[in-house]
């Protein structure tokens, strides 16, 4: 059975403390987005280089490994291929963080923050199910302690009180 711990922050992602940032990115959104975003930016556009020479395109199940190079607490940080914007879905997220968890997990770290990202107009409750059994699935018999990045204040009680209730 996967040891499997979520936490709810909301945090400058410069403050963030964790053995690896996880950040999905979609195939048809340039530039990038939310955290991938940010850290391409501290990274001086190490990520849109990776896109721009073609080592990644975003498709569902892409995972690049990269160096945080000091500019994160983290020390390291995946990015995730989510695929398209708009086929974004349930089985999206639970594919995406699958992945993830798996990666993070087969590269030694036993702890990780994941960006929170939700498909347009749907249920929060589904879509916070969705993340944690993919995220079951991905730490297999390991052990991962995740703490889930909400994007905004309003989000986070939303998503704290849901995650809070379904540990209860």
């Amino acid at each position: 059975m996967p040891d499997l711990t979520i936490e709810v922050i909301f945090q400058d992602i410069k403050k963030v403390v964790s053995e690896a940032i996880v950040v999905g990115f979609f195939d048809d959104v340039r530039p990038l987005k939310g955290v991938a975003g940010q850290i391409d930016w501290l990274l001086c556009g190490s990520l849109s280089r990776l896109l721009l020479k073609n080592k990644l395109r975003g498709s569902l199940g892409d995972v690049a490994l990269i160096s945080a190079r000091h500019k994160i607490p983290a020390q390291k940080i995946f990015m995730v291929g989510l695929g398209s914007r708009s086929s974004f879905s349930f089985a999206t997220v639970r594919t995406a963080a699958r992945i993830a968890a798996a990666s993070v997990v087969g590269a030694g770290a036993s702890s990780m923050a994941l960006e929170y990202i939700s498909p347009h107009d749907t249920s929060l409750d589904a879509c916070i199910s969705a993340l944690r059994e993919g995220l079951q699935e991905g730490v297999g018999a390991g052990r991962l302690a995740v703490s889930l990045l909400a994007p905004d204040q309003p989000a986070f009680e939303q998503i704290s009180q849901l995650v809070t209730e379904r540990i209860a």
